[in-house]
C-alpha cells in the first residue's frame, strides 16, 4: 500500500503533467495562429493551406486538428478575442455613465488589434469577425421590448460601420475625435425618436 506521501508526490506529478499539456497546447494555438497571420500577409486567404500552416508553425497536421478543425476556426479565434476585448470595455459600469470614454476605450480597441484586423479585411470577412451585437449587446442589454432591441441593433450597426470606415481610411482621427463625433451622432439621432 502506497504512503500518503508517494500518492501525493503522484497526484502531484500529473497535475504538472496537465499543466504542461495545457501549455503545450497554448503554444501550439499561438503559433498556429501566428503562422497563418504571416500567411495571410503574404497570400490571399483563400490560397493558404493547412499544410502551409502547420510547415510555417513548426508543428504537425495531427497538433493542427487536435486544435482547429480548420484554418477558419483559427480566425474565429483570433475574432473572439477582439470581440472579448470589445465586450470587457463594454461591462466597464463607469463607461455606461459616460458614453465619451467607452468609444473613446472601443476606437483605442481597434486600433490596438490594428494588425488582426487589417488581416480580417484583407480576407474579405472583418464585418463576419467584428459583429458587435453578438457579442456584446445580446448578454449585456437583453430586453423584451421590442423598440428598444430594434433601436440597439441600429445603433450597434451604426457603429461598426463607423470602427469599419475608419479603419479602413486609415484611423485618421484619433480616438477622442471619433468619440466626440460618435456622441454628437447618436445624441442627434436619440434626441429625434419620441
Amino acid at each position: 500500500m502506497k504512503s500518503s506521501k508517494e500518492s501525493l508526490t503522484e497526484m502531484q506529478k500529473k497535475e504538472v503533467l496537465r499543466m504542461n499539456n495545457k501549455e503545450s497546447n497554448q503554444l501550439t494555438r499561438e503559433c498556429l495562429q501566428l503562422s497563418l497571420m504571416h500567411l495571410m500577409s503574404e497570400h490571399p486567404y483563400e490560397k493558404i493551406t493547412i499544410s502551409e500552416i502547420v510547415r510555417r508553425a513548426g508543428v504537425s497536421r495531427t497538433a493542427f486538428y487536435r486544435n482547429y478543425t480548420d484554418k477558419e476556426d483559427i480566425l474565429h479565434e483570433l475574432g473572439d478575442e477582439i470581440i472579448k476585448r470589445i465586450a470587457e470595455i463594454s461591462e466597464k459600469p463607469e463607461l455606461h455613465e459616460n458614453p465619451h470614454l467607452w468609444f473613446e476605450d472601443i476606437f483605442r480597441a481597434v486600433k490596438n488589434d490594428k494588425d488582426i484586423i487589417s488581416l480580417f479585411d484583407q480576407a474579405g470577412i472583418l464585418q463576419n469577425e467584428l459583429f458587435l451585437e453578438k457579442a456584446v449587446s445580446e448578454r449585456l442589454y437583453p430586453t423584451a421590448d421590442p423598440e428598444k432591441k430594434y433601436l440597439r441593433l441600429a445603433a450597434e450597426a451604426a457603429i461598426l460601420q463607423i470602427l469599419i470606415s475608419w479603419f479602413r481610411d486609415g484611423m485618421q482621427e484619433d480616438e477622442k475625435q471619433m468619440a466626440d463625433i460618435c456622441v454628437n451622432i447618436f445624441d442627434n439621432a436619440l434626441s429625434r425618436l419620441p
